[in-house]
């Protein structure tokens, strides 16, 4: 042990401090590693970048495989120039995260900061006190009963009114479409009548669903917004999407392009639904949309 020490004694500063450094880095790998049990291949230093940057346009099939290999359903993602990450498909971790103890695993801010520009502060990108309020005023507005029927009524109505006479047409007319878009299209409208209760199919926020035509305006920002939000978080190095923003150039751009669309098209929204529904002292009269309520109890 002596004659060790004497060795590393013997080194030049600099090479001795990268020696702790690698040490250190390696010990706290294998530490880690032994805790989570599963990780894709992972080096010192640059972590699992590689395999992360070959796999960066399939991540989800990519974590996919991985969850399935790991005994416990749940793997270590740590790379150079990211926040280390783990990923679990187990059910009892998914609910102890979620359920039994939801306070202790806030979003954080390296998941706030991605969501940010896109998401603001609302209820699915914030913490603590601010997501609380945030809960009560949606919750106060709607019971859990209430929300299950109208999302169900509201789902029934697009399915039977506009999904299943369109899948006919298209049986009937010996059409191929990709059904993944219909599907997308289809979502994006249920979720524009439960939370704005847009149901006007000649508007432009509503989309058509034959993939065969464009999507709405707002579709359109809204999916930009989405996919290069996402893209964030799929960057081998973080630091770049961040030089982006801050230069204002290249995807960060059509970014901020994007989510000023939604939101001066949701702000119209907004006002057109204030303007029809008179808050001065109409009542909903029978109106269960979540903007409609919050614009009639006067939040």
């Amino acid at each position: 042990m002596g004659s060790f020490i004497t060795l590393l004694l013997s080194f030049q500063p600099l090479s001795f401090i990268f020696f702790l450094l690698f040490y250190i880095i390696f010990i706290e790998y294998r530490r880690i590693k032994k805790y989570v049990g599963f990780s894709p291949t992972t080096y010192p230093v640059i972590g699992c970048l590689i395999s992360f940057y070959k796999n960066r346009f399939r991540l989800l099939d990519w974590y996919t495989e991985l969850l399935a290999q790991s005994p416990t359903n749940t793997i270590l993602v740590q790379r150079l120039g990211a926040r280390r990450t783990i990923v679990t498909a187990n059910q009892h971790n998914v609910e102890y995260i979620l359920k039994t103890n939801f306070k202790n695993f806030p979003k954080g801010k390296p998941f706030t900061e991605i969501l940010g520009d896109f998401l603001g502060k609302g209820i699915f990108n914030v913490d603590g006190d601010l997501w609380m309020k945030q809960r009560k005023l949606v919750s106060h507005e709607f019971s859990l009963r209430s929300i299950n029927e109208f999302f169900v009524n509201t789902l029934e109505e697009e399915v039977n009114g506009k999904l299943l006479p369109f899948m006919d047409s298209l049986s009937i007319e010996n059409k191929v479409v990709n059904f993944q878009e219909l599907l997308g299209r289809f979502s994006f409208n249920v979720i524009c009548k439960f939370t704005l209760g847009i149901n006007d199919d000649n508007g432009n926020n509503r989309c058509c669903l034959d993939p065969f035509f464009p999507i709405s305006p707002l579709a359109r920002a809204f999916d930009v917004a989405a996919e290069i939000s996402a893209r964030r978080g799929a960057a081998p190095l973080f630091l770049v999407w961040k030089v982006k923003k801050w230069l204002g150039v290249g995807s960060e751009k059509k970014l901020r392009e994007a989510v000023n669309e939604v939101k001066t098209r949701v702000m119209k929204i907004i006002l057109e639904k204030k303007k029809k529904m008179n808050v001065t002292g109409e009542e909903l009269d029978g109106v269960q949309d979540l903007l409609s309520r919050l614009i009639s109890s006067g939040k």
